[in-house]
């Protein structure tokens, strides 16, 4: 096992745990997000640039994802700390990287509810010491000792992961067939639509959803870069904008 794998194991595990052990609240959002796994994976594995790239792929499919009542449906973290590193390590497409991103982030949202009802033990033992006036004591079953028990839940998974994943992905990517891989890979290049879609829809907005996928689909089939596709976009909005004034001035002139 090499110096790098190591390196990698420990820096994801540690970054995850920091995110979700919630010890204090200044940098953790950041620490948990794609694009800071895939920097440090790159920064590790020489390829920051690879890096990103996946951390932005597997960015997109999580756009439309938040925790209504507390309740994390998928967790963006676990994935990015799992998958780009296997991915830097095996040569993995980026498509397919994001297939194997969804069922990762999966595993994270249970990780994330197995946390709450662990640290429910640690409730009883606050308002024990509340009673007693003990105030440190609550400080320590707020912070510390969760923060502490969550090295088991988040550290330690990711670590094995980073650990032994390449090792048994390699194999399994090497045996699967060149068709199904190409079918990974166009689920893979449709799934960022789906983040973008959840979006739309959250926002209030379900009418343009047509209007993205028709974008979304052209840029795939004419490949062309990110810029030109962002000029026809605003050219497009902006257009519509005119039309729908225009709309409404005719009809108070009526």
């Amino acid at each position: 096992m090499d110096v790098q794998t190591i390196a990698m194991a420990v820096a994801m595990g540690l970054l995850y745990w920091i995110a979700n052990g919630y010890l204090g609240y200044t940098f953790w959002i950041s620490v948990g997000t794609p694009f800071t796994m895939g920097l440090v994976a790159g920064l590790i594995y020489g390829d920051v640039a690879t890096g990103i790239i996946l951390a932005g792929s597997i960015k997109l499919i999580y756009l439309g994802v938040f925790a209504p009542g507390g309740q994390l449906p998928a967790d963006e973290g676990i994935a990015a700390a799992c998958v780009i590193p296997i991915a830097l390590k095996t040569g993995m497409a980026p498509e397919v990287a994001i297939s194997l991103a969804v069922p990762v982030g999966l595993l994270g949202a249970f990780l994330y509810n197995l946390k709450k009802i662990v640290n429910c033990m640690f409730v009883v033992k606050a308002d024990k010491y509340a009673e007693e006036g003990n105030t440190k004591g609550v400080w320590r079953c707020a912070s510390i000792w969760p923060f502490l028990l969550s090295s088991l839940l988040f550290f330690l998974p990711v670590f094995l992961v980073n650990i032994f994943g390449a090792d048994v992905v390699k194999p399994v990517l090497n045996a699967i067939p060149e068709w199904l891989m190409h079918g990974l890979e166009v689920a893979g290049g449709v799934l960022p639509a789906v983040g973008f879609a959840m979006i739309i829809y959250m926002i209030g907005k379900a009418k343009y959803i047509p209007l993205f996928l028709i974008g979304f689909y052209l840029v795939k089939i004419s490949n062309i870069n990110t810029l030109v596709a962002g000029v026809f976009a605003v050219c497009i909005a902006v257009t519509m904008i005119v039309m729908k004034r225009e709309v409404k001035e005719e009809i108070a002139d009526e």
